[in-house]
This record gives C-alpha cells, sequence and structure tokens, in this order.
C-alpha cells in the first residue's frame, strides 16, 4: 500500500478547508493530519497520548481555555492555517438527542 507523501496531501487539500468534528478517539487523525501536512512524519506516541496542549505541531487551541472536562458545555477547537490551508479539529463530547 503506497502512503501518501506530505506534498501529496498538501497538492490535494491545496486551499481547501477542512473540518474535523470528533470525540477523543479521532483526535490522532488530526494530530496525523496536521503533522503530514508539514513534513512526510506522523504524530509520535507520546504526541498521541497529549490532549488540551495550548499547541500541536504549529496549530493552536481554542475554545474554553479552562480546565478539560466530559460536561457537554466543554468546548476545544483546534486550528491550523497556513497560506493555503485551513483545518479545524472541532472536539465533540456528545451530541444530545434532541
Amino acid at each position: 500500500m503506497k502512503l501518501l507523501s506530505s506534498a501529496d496531501v498538501r497538492r490535494l487539500l491545496h486551499n481547501k478547508y477542512v473540518a474535523i468534528l470528533a470525540d477523543s478517539i479521532q483526535r490522532s487523525v488530526n494530530k496525523d493530519l496536521v503533522k503530514i501536512l508539514q513534513n512526510d512524519e506522523f504524530r509520535t506516541e507520546k504526541q498521541l497520548k497529549g490532549k488540551g496542549e495550548m499547541s500541536f505541531a504549529n496549530d493552536t487551541l481554542g475554545g474554553s481555555l479552562g480546565e478539560m472536562h466530559n460536561g457537554i458545555i466543554y468546548c476545544e477547537v483546534r486550528h491550523y492555517r497556513t497560506d493555503h490551508h485551513l483545518v479545524r479539529f472541532y472536539f465533540l463530547t456528545c451530541v444530545p438527542s434532541e
């Protein structure tokens, strides 16, 4: 199986806005995407375990900057931007049924 290179991913997502709405299990998808947009690397095991960092691989943390919790009012938005790419990760603690 051929993996995409950083250049392939940058070309594929050139001038695109990527929004990832997910929970903590999918947080690594965002981290891998941000890393691969910069170079031919994925996040390390240590980076995988991190959460709520003020910055990861040149992204920034927004939303609720206080203590992390699982309540429905918790909001974490990660934002990675270059001249030609915009990736936002919206952390969902839960989705209400009504």
